[in-house]
């Protein structure tokens, strides 16, 4: 393929070690995107590269397929989606602004539940829990009892 039929969209590289990876992002002239992921090491001389391409319709097949390997091998992986935590949750991953943080605390000192809390501020339980004790409002060893 000639270089005037591919686009570049994105790259990534990553150094580990005497190696480097990169995630280059393509597109071809047809439009179709795809992965090409790169291995480039020293060897001796000269360098060695390998290279897999996974086409945009295989995308979530081999997604799948990485994250049982990286289970297999104890990495830990986010088990969520920020998207889909936020159709129940519009706020959750926001930064909370100054206004919120008063709000919270007169609603807290007030007696109101954490599920009510999380249901105001349209924010997870778990992130009322961690934000009480930012706001001197629960010692850290109390999180997990509320």
């Amino acid at each position: 393929m000639a270089n005037e039929e591919k686009k570049q969209l994105f790259t990534e590289k990553v150094l580990a070690g005497s190696r480097t990876y990169s995630f280059d992002v393509k597109q071809a002239k047809d439009g179709t995107k795809y992965l090409v992921i790169s291995e480039s090491r020293q060897g001796g001389s000269s360098y060695e590269h390998s290279r897999v391409m996974i086409f945009e319709e295989h995308l979530k097949a081999f997604i799948e397929g990485f994250k049982k390997t990286l289970q297999f091998l104890g990495v830990k992986t986010k088990s969520y989606n920020v998207d889909d935590v936020r159709q129940r949750y519009p706020k959750a991953y926001q930064r909370w602004s100054p206004d919120e943080d008063e709000q919270l605390k007169i609603k807290h000192q007030a007696g109101i539940s954490i599920d009510e809390l999380a249901g105001y501020f349209q924010r997870r339980p778990s992130a009322i829990r961690s934000r009480l004790p930012k706001l001197g409002l629960l010692p850290m060893q109390d999180q997990a009892e509320q």
